[in-house]
């Protein structure tokens, strides 16, 4: 009977495996290279079971010379292959090959020559040798980076390559074309300085690495493909965020090349920046970069047969109308328009303005539309309730955004989701930053009634006393009138309108760990409508929110910012200039009357002049004692760190002002003042004035957002951050170096102001926690190609490694002492990347000067040259 028993179980263990295999879609990907770290994604999308939860048995396939593969792919004998950056030309050959996504936004191809032959420009190319592949000298980003500089390629000698870097160190070649990932680790471990030239920092960034398929496979099986470009970027995710691990899966399972472990780490980090290049999301293609990539091949001569770009990406527009069924097709046919609630007030989210929807949610909306070619009509209502039970009723056919609760799935479907909101805790200025809400013990905190979070937060936070408020502006007064201790709302609503109505009076005190997806929901009824509209949620992409959330969360805030303060300071410093001046004028007429009796006045003079000194210390005294006043009442208004600068900046210019008046009143009523020295104390207040106005015009410059892109000079614009925070630079004892020539770049010079006043002060708080003598700030610039490099380095210590890779998310920080929200960081990489078009990281950083080690944070931001 055991036996027996067992015998059964075998051929029940044998069937479920047997059946579990046919479940799984069987598919094919061949690479363009041996196995090495350019396809690290692939392999852990297979080790790591991506491929597998998504239903994929996929079998890569090993590189193999003489294979054509963009032919293998046309003909479908493989399913998905990788391609270099000419797959945009394979087009013409094979017509339905289609990109699905391009890891590389800039090719790691570059040509390498040793320092030591004095290489030193693109000219110096004349008359050399090159080793590279006939792949390598044909693509368009190298040639074209030549013909930039007008290089003959007639007098270059090229030579076959050996793919072995030795030939370069052992003069056998004068330059070598390699990747960025994978040569300079073996120049670098051989002590061996070079010097690269990368066409992606002479503007020639080609995309590389397309994965593409067939789009007759797309057309046959069009979730397969899906399936598998979506586990393929989660699998490439995961690689980059565990680079030593997936190092160790291919050093262990593949790798035909013994590559060693260190430089497969190597390889990692340098392909990481390419794929993250100026901050865009994994695999993207831009169509606007693609074309101009096809516009450089068809001037340098290598478009036979004009390509259409629409058909060479995997465009979500023809994806969603191939997804569609015959019964889906048929009901958009008849459909003149959907019926739609929404949120009436839940700005930047949704809101109803003069009968029209606006915010966030409507814009996501608006991409909606255009994907199913259908209108959406807004179904008007006060309240959000009366928008659920519209919906439950059909009066209208779909609510814009929801929650998917357990009550509400009685009578909605709920697509994918529309957007990811997380929670966050709003509190006074005062409170320092909270690491977990949980401690919060019996604090009062409130949260909208309608909601549905409530039940969530209550349930998993015992201990804190929740209330209910009607709205978030309810919420914030009472949090304001000490009656509650919080807030918890979604991210953008919070900040959204904290900037508008509660700045320098709330702040975002604690993030929690839940997030709330929001989702198109239809009513239960309507089946087909629910299909139709979740697939179209599934193709808006990530660049697409971003962009939203920017315009909402971003634009808006600077359009609506407040001047009122600097604009007093600015009217009440021109009222002093006015008065000064005419008080000037009226003391030289009085002047002219007085002169004829200064000589009687002189030995009376002398006498008083005993007791000056002592007076106008006094009087220096009372007039310091003032400031100090003002400038505690200025700290309680807490316009932060720019008027904290203002202060410093006009501490000293003040007391010239007031010491020089004092003495010329005191002249005056005892019938001593001489002519000399009246002028001389006139001219000093006027010029102390004038510099006084200059910083108001400065800080209303930094304040006033720009609406339109300039050209100015970096190292001007060194000097002005420079006068900002000169003062309180100093008080803390840094010296701040700047290094810098005339440079011109093109876009928004205040913009830039603030992120490097933001980094500054970050470097000169990390100074406060450590003992160091001599405190250093550096400020660089480094032209090459048409891009400068700007650095800004320290020497406070550095960055804890553990963290350094997070501190440009949003909402990290280590100031939990201090009030940070950690939206610095965040804000100066939103600048630079989409305000500026350049690049930013940070990376810890050990130089030598004055002869001392000297270790600290280095932050370069990389921009176009404007010629």
């Amino acid at each position: 009977m055991k036996t027996f028993n067992k015998i059964i179980f075998l051929i029940f263990i044998l069937t479920t495996f047997s059946y579990s295999n046919e479940e799984l879609k069987k598919l094919t990907l061949r690479l363009s290279w041996f196995d090495q770290f350019q396809f690290a994604g692939y392999y852990i999308a297979k080790e790591k079971g991506f491929y597998k939860d998504a239903g994929l048995d996929v079998e890569i396939l090993p590189f193999e010379y003489q294979i054509d593969i963009p032919n293998e792919v046309q003909a479908r004998r493989v399913d998905f292959a990788v391609g270099r950056e000419n797959l945009i030309l394979e087009k013409s050959k094979y017509k339905n090959l289609v990109s699905l996504m391009a890891l590389f936004q800039a090719t790691p191809l570059e040509v390498i020559a040793k320092k030591s032959s004095n290489i030193n420009t693109l000219l110096d190319f004349e008359n050399k040798r090159v080793m590279s592949t006939i792949d390598d000298s044909n693509e368009v980003s190298f040639k074209a980076m030549l013909a930039s500089k007008k290089i003959d390629l007639n007098k270059i000698n090229f030579i076959s390559h050996s793919h072995n870097i030795y030939d370069l160190i052992e003069n056998k070649t004068d330059l070598i074309t390699a990747y960025s990932s994978k040569s300079p680790y073996w120049l670098k471990k051989e002590n061996i300085d070079y010097i690269s030239f990368a066409p992606r920092d002479y503007g020639f960034d080609m995309y590389s690495d397309f994965l593409y398929t067939n789009s007759e496979l797309i057309k046959d099986d069009l979730n397969s493909v899906q399936a598998f470009k979506n586990a393929s970027i989660k699998a490439w995710e995961w690689a980059f965020a565990n680079i030593e691990e997936s190092a160790q899966i291919i050093f262990e399972k593949y790798n035909n090349q013994n590559l060693e472990f260190d430089e497969l780490i190597f390889e990692g980090l340098e392909l990481k920046k390419l794929s993250y290049l100026n901050g865009v999301n994994l695999g993207n293609i831009n169509y606007e970069k693609l074309k101009r990539v096809y516009d450089l091949y068809n001037v340098m001569g290598f478009v036979d047969e004009k390509i259409d770009l629409n058909d060479f990406i995997f465009n979500d527009k023809s994806l969603f109308e191939l997804s569609l069924t015959e019964v889906e097709k048929k009901y958009l046919k008849n459909k003149s328009f959907i019926n739609m609630c929404v949120i009436p007030e839940a700005m930047p989210f949704s809101q109803i303005k003069d009968e029209k929807y606006i915010g966030i949610s409507a814009d996501l909306i608006e991409l909606l539309e255009k994907t199913i070619n259908k209108p959406m009509k807004l179904v008007s209502t006060k309240y959000w309730n009366d928008s659920l039970e519209f919906v439950e009723e059909k009066k209208c056919e779909i609510l814009s955004s929801a929650i998917k609760t357990e009550k509400r799935e009685k009578f909605l479907n709920f697509t994918d989701s529309l957007i990811s909101m997380p929670l966050v805790l709003v509190t006074k200025n005062k409170i320092s930053f909270i690491d977990d809400i949980a401690n919060l013990e019996n604090k009062r905190v409130s949260i909208v009634t309608s909601y549905a979070l409530n039940d969530i937060l209550k349930e998993k936070y015992k201990n804190i006393d929740f209330v209910n408020v009607a709205n978030i502006d309810d919420a914030f007064e009472r949090v304001l009138k000490d009656e509650n201790f919080g807030h918890i709302d979604f991210l953008p609503v919070a900040w959204y309108k904290i900037q508008r109505k509660f700045n320098n009076k709330l702040s975002i005190s604690s993030k929690l760990d839940e997030k709330v997806e929001l989702s198109v929901a239809v009513n239960k009824d309507d089946e087909t409508l629910f299909n139709i509209l979740n697939k179209a949620v599934s193709l808006i992409n990530e660049d697409d929110k971003d962009l939203i959330l920017d315009k909402w969360l971003l634009n808006s805030y600077e359009e609506e910012f407040d001047f009122k303060v600097i604009y007093y300071i600015f009217i009440i410093s021109s009222a002093v200039i006015f008065v000064i001046l005419l008080r000037q004028r009226f003391l030289n007429n009085l002047n002219r009357r007085l002169r004829h009796i200064i000589d009687l006045k002189t030995k009376q003079l002398k006498n008083i002049n005993r007791n000056l000194e002592k007076r106008v210390e006094k009087e220096l005294e009372e007039n310091l004692k003032k400031d100090r006043l003002l400038a505690q009442q200025q700290k309680m208004i807490s316009m932060g760190q720019m008027i904290e600068n203002i202060a410093h900046q006009w501490r000293q210019p003040l007391s010239v002002i007031t010491t020089s008046a004092s003495a010329v009143k005191l002249k005056k009523e005892l019938n001593i003042l001489d002519d000399a020295y009246l002028t001389n104390s006139l001219d000093s207040i006027v010029k102390t004035a004038q510099y006084l106005s200059q910083t108001i015009d400065d800080f209303r410059y930094f304040y006033k957002p720009q609406k339109e892109k300039e050209i100015f000079y970096l190292d001007e614009t060194f000097r002005k951050t420079s006068e900002l925070l000169k003062d309180n630079l100093i008080e803390n004892g840094i010296n701040l170096k700047i290094i810098a020539t005339k440079i011109q770049v093109f876009g928004y010079e205040s913009e830039f102001i603030q992120v490097l006043i933001n980094i500054l002060n970050n470097s000169k708080d990390a100074f406060k926690n450590i003992d160091l003598k001599n405190k250093y700030i550096f400020l660089e610039l480094e032209k090459y190609g048409k891009k400068v490099k700007i650095k800004i380095y320290d020497n406070a210590g550095g960055i804890d490694e553990e963290i350094i890779g997070k501190i440009f998310e949003p909402y990290f920080t280590t100031k939990h002492q201090a009030q940070g929200t950690g939206i610095g960081l965040y804000m100066c990489q939103e600048i630079i990347s989409k305000h500026l078009n350049g690049s930013i990281e940070v990376e810890n950083y050990t130089f030598i000067y004055n002869d001392e080690k000297n270790i600290g944070a280095k932050t370069t931001i990389i921009l176009d040259i404007k010629d």
